[in-house]
């Protein structure tokens, strides 16, 4: 394929992407034609291609803020956020059950208020990994990669983890950058020799993964493999969006349904598995309102 063919491509996907009201996917891949242009030897001086582009974008993000403006407030009260986090806790795990808590805030699209309580959990030293990898989840669910990156820069110069946790969160990051098709320069990492260690650590041990494949078993797309990012996990369990015109999707995957054929990407490796959907979830508010977030529990390869 052609640069000029690989930017009306991403062109085209982004105004179908916007017509179904998937801003942020849709200013993505308006970012991701900016940067063939940028890089092409032949399009580069071409700057009527970038303004045009940079228009949309412009466009894409009044949209959004509008958005953001309208549904500020979360139609969800206090005393319900609190009553979802204890409800979703299942974990007899107290800090496992603590970072379950949060991510139900997230699943319920109440992103903010997730981002706070990880930050809370993280200041408390409750699995500090999971809550910082699940911060730079929450940034990117807001459609903030600068803030993920932003974030791991504080973390870097303040010394907020060992090096060794500053380089798996490096890694984490800019794995999920990978998949997401975000082009954006991470900070350097500087391992201490005193960070060297190789001890078993539970948190170390965690599987992340970015994305997944899955083979849907029923339904009228039966037979069809859909691809999606990994939004939040804990443990063996995934979260994943679906967008609300989908829900031909949402009807073959009930709470229940058995997944024999999945395909799992993390940065250590690709690994064919199965799963049980194991929830599902309708945002009632902000940006991602009126998606699902589904939840699908791996039971192994």
């Amino acid at each position: 394929m052609t640069e000029k063919e690989q930017i009306r491509s991403l062109l085209k996907q982004a105004e179908m992407y916007r017509s179904q009201g998937l801003l942020a996917e849709a200013k993505m891949s308006y970012l991701k034609a900016v940067r063939i242009v940028k890089k092409s030897g032949t399009l580069a001086g071409n700057k009527d291609i970038i303004r045009a582009i940079a228009k949309r974008i412009r466009g894409i993000e009044k949209e959004i803020k509008e958005i953001n403006e309208d549904e500020g407030k979360p139609e969800l009260t206090p005393e319900v956020q609190a009553l979802i986090t204890k409800l979703f806790a299942f974990s007899k795990d107290h800090e496992t059950a603590a970072i379950e808590g949060a991510v139900a805030l997230a699943k319920f699209g109440q992103y903010d208020k997730a981002l706070v309580e990880f930050k809370r959990l993280l200041q408390l030293g409750v699995l500090p990994l999971v809550a910082a990898k699940n911060i730079l989840r929450c940034y990117l669910s807001l459609s903030s990669p600068e803030s993920a990156v932003n974030q791991l820069k504080l973390w870097i110069s303040e010394n907020a983890f060992s090096s060794r946790y500053l380089v798996n969160l490096h890694n984490f990051l800019g794995d999920l950058f990978e998949k997401r098709g975000i082009d954006m320069e991470l900070p350097e990492v500087a391992v201490q020799p005193s960070d060297n260690d190789s001890s078993p650590d539970k948190e170390m041990e965690i599987l992340d993964i970015s994305l997944v494949s899955i083979k849907l078993d029923n339904g009228p797309r039966k037979g069809a493999v859909m691809e999606y990012d990994v939004n939040f996990q804990t443990g063996n369990t995934i979260s994943i969006m679906i967008p609300a015109d989908q829900k031909d999707i949402i009807e073959a995957l009930k709470p229940g349904t058995r997944l024999p054929e999945m395909q799992c990407y993390s940065l250590l490796a690709v690994f064919n598995g199965s799963g049980t959907v194991s929830g599902l979830n309708r945002i009632a508010s902000g940006p991602k309102k009126g998606n699902y977030t589904l939840d699908v529990t791996i039971n192994g390869s």
